[in-house]
């Protein structure tokens, strides 16, 4: 028998060397397993009412009514002194967290607001038993600052108030006109003895 040439002998081996190329890069399947899938468990229902989350109450604010007189009272101190364009504002329960009203007045000099300054604190003094718990600004008199806590007084010179802007930084204030606030507190006095005169005669009479 002949030996192959060279010729068909290359083609024999590039023939096999092609196909254990093709059966090395075959993909084969993946074997199955013969267990029976698991079957998926329904979610336990829980007993009992379902949870409600707690019902947070909103922010409510108390103003005193002592805070509202001694308020009404330092205007009243500004006005005595001649200030000028007393305002008042009310904070709003957001901005509340460290007073509840603002009142903010003017000058027209250091020696004026300094006055302003000592006549509120004598009259918050006299009529109430009351100190601020900080003074801030009296020596220059530009800008006084008097902390009641729940009540702050701005004395500013016309140009410093004008400069630092307060009542625009504080938009969201409502303004409170000191005389409403003052008939307001006055009224409201009015109808407290009145009850309370009511309520002290139907006592008496209903003792034998």
């Amino acid at each position: 028998m002949a030996a192959p040439s060279k010729k068909s002998a290359g083609k024999t081996a590039a023939k096999h060397t092609r196909r254990t190329k093709a059966i090395g890069t075959k993909k084969t399947a993946p074997r199955q397993s013969t267990k029976p899938a698991a079957k998926s468990r329904p979610a336990k229902k829980k007993s009992g009412p379902t949870a409600v989350p707690p019902i947070v109450p909103t922010e409510q604010r108390t103003i005193a009514d002592s805070t509202r007189r001694m308020v009404a009272a330092a205007a009243a101190a500004c006005d005595e002194k001649k200030a000028e364009d007393t305002r008042i504002l009310e904070l709003d329960a957001i901005d509340a967290g460290f007073t509840d009203f603002f009142l903010i007045t003017s000058g027209a000099n250091e020696r004026q607001t300094q006055t302003i300054a000592d006549e509120v604190e004598l009259r918050l003094k006299r009529d109430f038993g009351t100190y601020p718990n900080s003074v801030e600004g009296k020596r220059l008199g530009e800008w006084i600052l008097l902390d009641y806590v729940d009540f702050v007084v701005h004395i500013f010179l016309a140009e410093k108030r004008a400069f630092y802007d307060i009542e625009r930084l504080r938009k969201s204030a409502r303004h409170v006109d000191a005389l409403e606030l003052q008939k307001a507190l006055t009224k409201k006095t009015a109808s407290t003895r009145k009850r309370v005169a009511a309520k002290t005669a139907a006592a008496s009479q209903a003792v034998p």
